[in-house]
């Protein structure tokens, strides 16, 4: 992709994620990640929202109706788009704190950086705050800064 492309892209991704952040305030949801791709005239936005509480479909769904009007009185996408509005999902990668403090007693694979190596590591979360989190494994309790983490995943029970 050129630069200039993936310069709009992330302009636009920029402005859908300030619309759903303006949608969303005072609830308690947040964003976890936005995503614009493709070109004018069949662009995908994906949003993908948490929730300290429960998140629902219907939740999700009126989201979606209001971004979608914003997105459609501002004119801000050009074109056709889809646009597709959910929670991550057990397959997305944790992103943020606030994922790491929603599924504490469950067990993580995570890559982190050691020094110039990249490692894996799993075990059972045990402890989540703003700035680090740990995991139980090897029979002890390991410490991870969020600042070290490539990526974590949590494993599914099956």
């Amino acid at each position: 992709m050129n630069d200039s492309l993936t310069l709009a892209s992330q302009g636009l991704t920029e402005k859908v994620q300030a619309i759903v952040e303006e949608v969303i305030v005072g609830s308690p949801m947040y964003v976890v990640e936005v995503a614009v791709r493709g070109r004018q005239g069949s662009r995908v936005v994906e949003v993908f929202l948490e929730s300290d509480d429960t998140l629902d479909i219907g939740l999700l769904a009126n989201v979606s109706r209001e971004v979608g009007f914003v997105l459609e009185m501002d004119d801000v996408i050009k074109g056709k788009y889809h646009l597709n509005v959910s929670s991550p999902g057990a397959d997305r990668p944790l992103r943020l704190p606030r994922q790491y403090q929603k599924n504490l007693g469950r067990k993580l694979s995570i890559r982190f950086r050691e020094g110039e190596e990249i490692l894996t590591f799993e075990g059972e979360l045990k402890q989540a705050d703003a700035d680090n989190f740990e995991l139980f494994g090897d029979k002890k309790q390991h410490s991870f800064s969020y600042g070290d983490i490539v990526e974590a995943r949590v494993l599914l029970p099956w």
